[in-house]
């Protein structure tokens, strides 16, 4: 049966300060297609909440950083 959605699984130090490491456990693909599952991965400063909030209301993200 195809599965719908995603499920990304975030860690942190201490139960609440998050840390950079994801597991994809399901729900996306790589460039070529390919479906990730089971991969851990390390998110980009600019994923952030905060910043992608504001990159849609009037304050782009910067990318070169």
């Amino acid at each position: 049966m195809r599965q719908r959605g995603w499920l990304i699984e975030k860690f942190s130090v201490n139960g609440e300060t998050p840390i950079p490491r994801v597991v994809i456990r399901t729900g996306l693909k790589d460039m070529k297609g390919n479906n990730l599952e089971d991969v851990e991965k390390t998110l980009p400063s600019w994923f952030r909440p905060e910043l992608i909030h504001g990159h849609f209301n009037d304050s782009p993200i910067s990318f070169n950083n």
